[in-house]
Protein backbone atom coordinates (compact mmCIF):
# COMPACT_ATOMS: atom_id res chain seq x y z
CA UNK A 1 0.00 0.00 0.00
CA UNK A 2 1.48 3.33 -1.09
CA UNK A 3 1.14 6.47 0.94
CA UNK A 4 -0.22 9.79 -0.27
CA UNK A 5 2.26 12.67 -0.27
CA UNK A 6 0.76 16.10 0.47
CA UNK A 7 2.73 19.30 -0.06
CA UNK A 8 1.72 22.25 2.13
CA UNK A 9 0.83 25.48 0.29
CA UNK A 10 3.84 27.21 1.88
CA UNK A 11 6.20 24.54 0.53
CA UNK A 12 4.65 24.68 -2.96
CA UNK A 13 5.03 28.46 -2.96
CA UNK A 14 8.64 28.24 -1.78
CA UNK A 15 9.55 25.72 -4.50
CA UNK A 16 8.04 28.00 -7.14
CA UNK A 17 10.38 30.76 -5.90
CA UNK A 18 13.56 28.66 -6.26
CA UNK A 19 16.11 30.24 -8.60
CA UNK A 20 19.70 29.51 -9.53
CA UNK A 21 21.72 32.08 -11.47
CA UNK A 22 23.71 29.31 -13.19
CA UNK A 23 20.66 27.84 -14.93
CA UNK A 24 17.91 29.11 -17.19
CA UNK A 25 14.32 29.24 -15.89
CA UNK A 26 13.51 26.16 -17.99
CA UNK A 27 16.42 24.17 -16.53
CA UNK A 28 15.44 25.27 -13.03
CA UNK A 29 11.82 24.20 -13.61
CA UNK A 30 13.02 20.81 -14.87
CA UNK A 31 15.25 20.42 -11.80
CA UNK A 32 12.39 21.23 -9.39
CA UNK A 33 10.06 18.87 -11.27
CA UNK A 34 12.56 16.03 -10.95
CA UNK A 35 13.10 16.90 -7.29
CA UNK A 36 9.35 16.65 -6.63
CA UNK A 37 9.05 13.31 -8.44
CA UNK A 38 12.04 11.84 -6.59
CA UNK A 39 10.77 13.10 -3.24
CA UNK A 40 7.31 11.65 -3.80
CA UNK A 41 8.78 8.30 -4.87
CA UNK A 42 10.80 8.09 -1.64
CA UNK A 43 8.04 9.27 0.69
CA UNK A 44 5.25 7.21 -0.87
CA UNK A 45 7.16 4.01 -0.13
CA UNK A 46 5.84 2.51 3.14
CA UNK A 47 9.36 1.36 4.05
CA UNK A 48 11.23 4.60 4.53
CA UNK A 49 14.90 3.94 5.19
CA UNK A 50 16.51 7.39 4.80
CA UNK A 51 14.49 9.35 7.35
CA UNK A 52 15.97 10.92 10.46
CA UNK A 53 14.39 12.81 13.34
CA UNK A 54 15.67 16.36 13.71
CA UNK A 55 17.24 16.75 17.15
CA UNK A 56 17.25 20.51 17.58
CA UNK A 57 16.26 23.82 16.09
CA UNK A 58 12.99 24.91 14.57
CA UNK A 59 12.04 21.41 13.43
CA UNK A 60 13.08 19.43 16.53
CA UNK A 61 11.22 16.13 16.67
CA UNK A 62 10.13 16.28 13.01
CA UNK A 63 11.17 13.62 10.49
CA UNK A 64 13.64 14.69 7.80
CA UNK A 65 15.08 13.33 4.58
CA UNK A 66 17.57 14.86 2.15
CA UNK A 67 16.92 14.78 -1.60
CA UNK A 68 19.28 16.56 -4.03
CA UNK A 69 20.77 18.43 -1.04
CA UNK A 70 17.31 19.85 -0.11
CA UNK A 71 16.15 19.07 3.43
CA UNK A 72 12.54 17.96 3.55
CA UNK A 73 10.65 17.97 6.86
CA UNK A 74 7.51 15.87 7.05
CA UNK A 75 4.94 14.29 9.33
CA UNK A 76 3.32 10.89 8.86
CA UNK A 77 -0.31 10.08 9.68
CA UNK A 78 -1.64 6.67 8.69
CA UNK A 79 -1.38 6.58 4.88
CA UNK A 80 -0.51 10.27 4.46
CA UNK A 81 2.83 12.02 4.46
CA UNK A 82 2.51 15.78 4.88
CA UNK A 83 5.54 17.85 3.82
CA UNK A 84 5.66 20.82 6.16
CA UNK A 85 8.94 22.49 5.14
CA UNK A 86 11.77 22.41 2.62
CA UNK A 87 15.14 24.04 3.15
CA UNK A 88 17.25 24.84 0.09
CA UNK A 89 20.91 23.72 0.10
CA UNK A 90 22.14 27.23 1.00
CA UNK A 91 19.68 27.68 3.91
CA UNK A 92 20.55 27.00 7.53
Amino acid sequence: MNRIVLWSPAVRNKLSQFRNERYSPEETFDFISQFILETEAILSNPILSKAYTEQGGTYAGVSRIVVKRFRIYFEEQESEVRIIAVLFPSEK
